[in-house]
């Protein structure tokens, strides 16, 4: 019987512990969305707090984007977490938001849906300019292209 108490009390704190390690990830991640930049070789472009690049889609019409279904899992929309906020060269005054499928808001720029690539790396962290119709985005909010932009026929993944 002892035994059986001592178990419980360890499964009960277990179940504390993760659910204050839940409850403080989802209290870490309660800030507001924050669209930053950053110095590349392509210019200053757009990123998020972490330093993920974010692309335009330039098939998106406003409001009906180019890009769902499994082409979502490899060009995750950048969530909006409350009002998105500006830092860096970005400007609050182009940052908005549109909802999206199954009620998610998705942070805009200029109007432009913005996007994360799931291929982009520390170290190859532009890896997605240019294929298709996705480009990074500069703090005035429009495309940036290279030179040596590659365009395959269709987007990976999907």
């Amino acid at each position: 019987m002892k035994r059986h108490r001592i178990v419980l009390v360890a499964v009960a704190l277990g179940a504390l512990v993760l659910s204050g390690a839940a409850f403080g990830a989802s209290a870490h991640s309660s800030g507001a969305t924050v669209v930053t930049t950053k110095k590349m070789s392509f210019g200053t472009i757009l990123v998020t707090s972490s330093g993920q690049t974010l692309y335009l889609d330039t098939a998106d019409k406003p409001g009906h984007p180019a890009c769902t279904g499994g082409c979502l899992s490899v060009w995750p929309p950048l969530k909006a977490n409350g009002k998105p906020k500006a830092a860096g060269s970005a400007k609050s005054s182009l940052l908005g938001t549109t909802k999206i499928a199954r009620g998610v808001v998705q942070v805009t720029y200029n109007g432009h849906q913005l996007y994360t690539f799931a291929s982009d790396t520390k170290s190859n962290p532009t890896s997605g300019e240019g294929i298709s119709d996705f480009y990074v985005v500069n703090p005035n909010g429009t495309k940036i292209t290279s030179t040596t932009t590659k365009k395959p026929s269709k987007n990976p993944g999907y």
